[in-house]
């Protein structure tokens, strides 16, 4: 699927993901498929991270696996959120995607690597800044104990965050729904007023 004719707007996710992310997840996907099959394989992501001078082979499967896996495919692992039921095996399996030096921690180094291949805006001061505030123990680097508390605390925060976004459409529906209901009492008791005249 050519670019120029790609609609990123099914993709769209208001407050979260952006007409413009959308169009740098696909230019990420069709640079990394070189063949213009409309899927990506390991192969195909592997001659991106070396292009990009990024260490990753034992990372991609973690990624991909030994599927294709097509635009659709793609932009949902780019987007996907983690819920109550993701194990810690699922966690630490992201957790090797960003520590793709294998040291057995997230460097700033890493950070950098995994931005550049998403293509996040975020500046090399401000990928520091959110390193040295999940950082617990002040090592400048992220270990897996930072990520999962990071991870988990995200998701809860989103959860709560959806939460209530839901209790204030549902708080915003009632008062509709009960400015309607005294409106046509309203106009209810002004057609028995003009009739009893």
């Amino acid at each position: 699927m050519a670019s120029s004719t790609f609609d990123p707007q099914p993709y769209c996710i208001p407050g979260e993901i952006t007409v413009h992310e959308v169009l740098d997840m696909k230019r990420a996907f069709d640079m990394i498929d070189e063949d213009n099959s409309g899927v990506i394989d390991a192969e195909e992501l592997q001659g991106a991270a070396v292009a990009l001078g990024i260490p990753m082979e034992d990372n991609i499967s973690v990624l991909l696996g030994t599927e294709k896996i097509n635009f659709d495919e793609f932009f949902k692992r780019m987007t996907a959120k983690l819920s109550p039921s993701d194990k810690v095996d699922d966690i630490m399996g992201i957790f090797e995607l960003f520590d793709n030096d294998a040291t057995g921690t997230i460097s700033f180094e890493n950070m950098q690597n995994v931005a550049r291949i998403i293509g996040a805006k975020e500046s090399p001061k401000e990928i520091q800044e959110m390193l040295s505030t999940l950082d617990t123990d002040g090592d400048n680097e992220l270990d897996p104990i930072d990520f999962y508390t990071c991870l988990v605390n995200g998701m809860r925060i989103r959860m709560e965050e959806e939460d209530r976004l839901q209790r204030q459409q549902a708080d915003s529906m009632r008062e509709h729904m009960e400015t309607m209901a005294r409106s046509g009492q309203s106009q209810r008791n002004m057609s028995a007023m003009s009739m009893g005249k």
